[in-house]
């Protein structure tokens, strides 16, 4: 999938959903618990995300024939709410059902038959962190389940030095199984899964599989490694030798993985043949984490 098309994809994801249709499914009790979206979706609901209440949430208990006792409050930062007869209650972490069974349960020693309705109003306490290499990192709050793709798209996407095949979603301190790479790069819509309040998503770099290219060239610097680069390919992204440099003595750093990474190779490139006689045979592929130093030239 080439640039223009995933700007566009990404766009149509954000219309979607951003569009009307959620709502509250309802548990058999008729308590709303799930969050359910009415439009189709190709993101996988977790069975066990259930929505639970969290600071800034807005709810609105009513007890049907107690019109005194309806009422419509925020949950307070420290998670409790107040409410008549009751008192305070901690709410956060309850889903609505669970709050519903709990305040009836408390005004039992008061109206011996409560019938209680908890329906959450607003949705302020989903908080949801991106890190690393997005062009707009930080901590998002959402007043809504989003998903995945949807967390990208409102980070406006990555950078260049992304690596989605390192990056991950760290929930409850312990990292899920998601294919970043799978999903931006091969439409796998079965990694798009539902995020949840608290969750952190990294984008690694992709320092490791960079080619560093020093020495006599116009910009030295650190590029990202494409499949099939070669040495001229990297000298040419520097914007070429310097006046002063001597192509024949460039030399390829290769870390050995096989041995841990902890050995260097040194390879010789007679760059001098393969722009100035067109040799490319001797024209070395690259590979991931390998440094290019082109010598100075002292005649």
């Amino acid at each position: 999938m080439n640039g223009i098309r995933k700007v566009i994809f990404l766009f149509l994801m954000v219309v979607f959903l951003s569009s009307p249709g959620m709502s509250f499914a309802e548990d058999a009790d008729g308590s709303t618990n799930n969050f359910a979206f009415t439009g189709n979706s190709t993101a996988p609901l977790d069975p066990d995300s259930k929505f639970v209440l969290g600071p800034e949430d807005v709810i609105e208990i009513s007890v049907w024939g107690n019109k005194e006792l309806s009422t419509e409050m925020p949950v307070r930062p420290d998670g409790f709410i107040s409410f008549p007869l009751i008192g305070d209650i901690q709410v956060k972490g309850l889903s609505p059902a669970k709050l519903k069974e709990k305040i009836t349960e408390k005004l039992r020693t008061y109206i011996t038959d409560a019938s209680v309705t908890v329906f959450v109003k607003e949705i302020n306490s989903i908080n949801i962190s991106i890190a690393g290499e997005v062009n707009e990192p930080g901590t998002y709050k959402v007043n809504r389940p989003i998903t995945l793709l949807h967390l990208f798209s409102i980070a406006k996407g990555f950078t260049e030095k992304a690596d989605l095949k390192k990056s991950y979603i760290l929930r409850d301190g312990k990292k899920l199984n998601i294919n970043f790479n799978s999903l931006i790069k091969n439409d796998d819509f079965s990694q798009n899964v539902w995020l949840r309040g608290n969750d952190l998503i990294f984008v690694h770099d992709n320092f490791e599989n960079r080619v560093n290219v020093m020495g006599e060239v116009e910009k030295p610097q650190v590029i990202t490694f494409q499949e099939g680069m070669t040495v001229l390919d990297a000298i040419l992204i520097a914007e070429g030798l310097t006046d002063i440099a001597r192509p024949k003595g460039t030399k390829v750093y290769r870390r050995n993985k096989s041995k841990g990474g902890k050995s260097i190779t040194k390879l010789q490139v007679e760059l001098d043949q393969v722009i100035f006689e067109g040799d490319l045979s001797k024209n070395i592929s690259l590979r991931p984490g390998d440094i290019i130093h082109v010598p100075r030239s002292f005649f």
